[in-house]
């Protein structure tokens, strides 16, 4: 028994060969066999499992998908197993968890030669997000996609209102009172509210909101461990207050929870939703008149909040051929994009987003170009998709939201947990 027949072995017995998926993606016994973790679920599972088993028939691979549960779980599992020597050949992690996972310790830079050996060169992505892949000097994650908060409407309450155009999208709003004013008659329009916002015991959507929002402002953050944390106060207040004076009640409800503002949403109670674009499939099967655009342009830059799922190669003893073959396996999953974007994922390979397919794509290439200007998580350790730091964040927002602490309190509150955490040494 190899080395590597022996992992996966060990694997099996405990327990992380979660699902299925040994058998879904058959191939020849003389492909190359690489393992791949994921954590995608439900309809994204589905989507993934076909553009795995499409790209190891083309490409004489024989990938094995696990798929673990999402969150801290999968984190703290694919730590564990780089540490170990026991990793997969290739996993997904959200980019905002890429700093504090220890790229140079728990992870393998990418071979550049070997990437364009397969068709993927640098000049294919978005600058913002391939930068947010380097780490001294050295490519260690592969963007597949950035998936941002966007703001989502119903066109045709969005055109009795009067703020749509001809073309059935949403006229300029280029500052808060713009946005309020739209709000406001979309509100006017459904005989209720007209936004949805729901962020009331979640543990991210107050932080995403905000922070797209605080990136427009241009104000500057610089947070490094063992030094004070510097957050531009004043515009960080502005923000807020802007929000808090958006969910008024009238405007907008500020109560609801994650579920309440998707179901006013899909019954047009409300005519417009900030959310994630990973809930498209489902709005635009309740909304069939459905409009989407990158969070608006409201304090001076664009910017909408964005994560990015990418593919890594976790550190482990690999001979040269499972090497090659976890490069040419993550090029082929980039140049199958196009099923990846009919789930609402923003392809970050260029090439994907050029085809006639994908600009036929409506509403999702409405907001494409939130690809340009993300607003990623600080890159710190604490930091990023399914951390404390998004849930406790989120959870000072969401009391200022509900007009229980102003904003300026808020804003201190931030900043004071902001600094315990760069206090705090990492653990890994």
């Amino acid at each position: 028994m190899s080395r590597r027949s022996i992992l996966r072995s060990a694997a099996a017995a405990t327990g992380l060969l979660a699902t299925g998926g040994l058998s879904a993606c058959a191939s020849p016994q003389s492909a190359t066999a690489i393992q791949s973790w994921d954590l995608f679920s439900g309809a994204d599972g589905v989507k993934m499992r076909g553009m795995i088993s499409k790209v190891s028939a083309a490409q004489q691979l024989n990938v094995r998908p696990v798929t673990l549960a999402w969150g801290s779980p999968y984190y703290t599992k694919l730590a564990m197993a780089a540490s170990s020597g026991k990793a997969p050949d290739t996993a997904i992690m959200h980019l905002s968890r890429l700093a504090g996972f220890a790229p140079e310790r728990l992870l393998q830079p990418y071979d550049m030669d070997l990437l364009a050996r397969h068709g993927v060169v640098q000049e294919d992505f978005a600058p913002a997000v391939w930068e947010r892949c380097i780490h001294n000097g050295k490519l260690f994650a592969v963007p597949m996609d950035t998936h941002p908060f966007i703001l989502l409407y119903n066109k045709d309450l969005a055109a009795k209102a009067g703020i749509s155009d001809a073309t059935g999208k949403l006229k300029d709003m280029a500052s808060p009172q713009a946005f309020m004013d739209a709000a406001a008659r979309m509100a006017e329009a459904t005989g209720k509210q007209g936004l949805s916002f729901g962020h009331v015991l979640d543990s991210a959507q107050s932080w995403r909101l905000f922070w797209g929002f605080y990136n427009q402002t241009g104000a500057s953050y610089r947070l490094t461990p063992g030094e004070p944390a510097e957050l531009d106060k004043p515009k960080a207040t502005e923000v807020l207050s802007f929000l808090i004076e958006l969910l008024d009640g009238k405007k907008a409800a500020n109560n609801q929870t994650y579920h309440g503002a998707i179901a006013d949403f899909t019954t047009g109670t409300t005519g417009m939703i900030f959310s994630g674009e990973w809930e498209l499939p489902a709005f635009a099967e309740a909304v069939p008149n459905l409009g989407a655009m990158p969070m608006p342009t409201l304090f001076g830059q664009p910017a909408s909040y964005t994560d990015s799922h990418v593919w890594v190669l976790p550190r482990q003893v690999q001979d040269d051929a499972g090497f090659e073959a976890a490069h040419k396996f993550v090029a082929g999953i980039l140049k199958n994009g196009l099923t990846w974007a009919q789930a609402g994922h923003i392809p970050a390979y260029a090439p994907i987003r050029a085809t006639q397919e994908y600009r036929a794509l409506v509403p999702q290439v409405d907001y494409a170009a939130a690809i340009e200007t993300p607003a990623f998580d600080p890159a710190v350790w604490f930091a990023g998709a399914g951390t404390d730091f998004q849930n406790q964040l989120s959870q000072i927002l969401s009391a200022a939201l509900q007009g229980t602490v102003p904003a300026k309190d808020a804003v201190d509150s931030i900043v004071d947990y902001l600094q315990t955490m760069l206090s705090t040494p990492n653990p890994t």
